[in-house]
């Protein structure tokens, strides 16, 4: 069993809120920075196993084997990332260095969206502001509906 005393602070409604806005701007890196446009089911995969940093920080932030195990998912992040993402690309090389680069910036965007969810919901975005944890979780789900449905191919 997993030690309840392990548990880190990371919150569903982080998560959620975070995972719409990390995909979106994944999308708009390589289609805008890039300039290409690889299949949707590239971009929802390293997305999806982003999100599944939650599982680690949620379920093991204080567990002793937290850094171990940070470590090499991150590291498995990275290698995913390259090859779903980068390796496909037909560019020069510089520019495949960018693409390759750009798995940090697509987790530093991804971190600040769930930061923006937890300091609202604590009231440390706006001081005393406090915005109701239910709102986040349902604006990613029709964030996330809206995605979905802009991407119905018309017959």
């Amino acid at each position: 069993m997993i030690d309840k005393s392990w548990e880190g602070k990371v919150q569903f409604y982080e998560l959620a809120f975070g995972t719409w806005i990390a995909y979106l701007f994944l999308i708009y890196m390589y289609k805008k920075w890039f300039k290409v446009e690889l299949d949707g089911w590239r971009y929802s995969l390293v997305t999806l196993v982003g999100a599944s940093f939650y599982i680690i920080n949620h379920y093991f932030l204080k567990a002793p084997f937290y850094s171990i195990l940070i470590y090499v998912y991150t590291a498995a992040f990275i290698v995913l990332y390259y090859y779903l993402l980068v390796k496909p690309l037909t560019l020069p090389a510089l520019k495949k260095f960018w693409a390759f680069m750009s798995n940090f910036l697509f987790t530093l965007v991804y971190i600040l969206a769930e930061n923006f969810a937890r300091f609202s919901m604590e009231g440390r975005l706006i001081p005393g502001v406090y915005v109701p944890e239910f709102l986040f979780p349902l604006i990613a789900f029709v964030a996330c509906a809206g995605i979905i449905l802009s991407q119905r191919k018309s017959n």
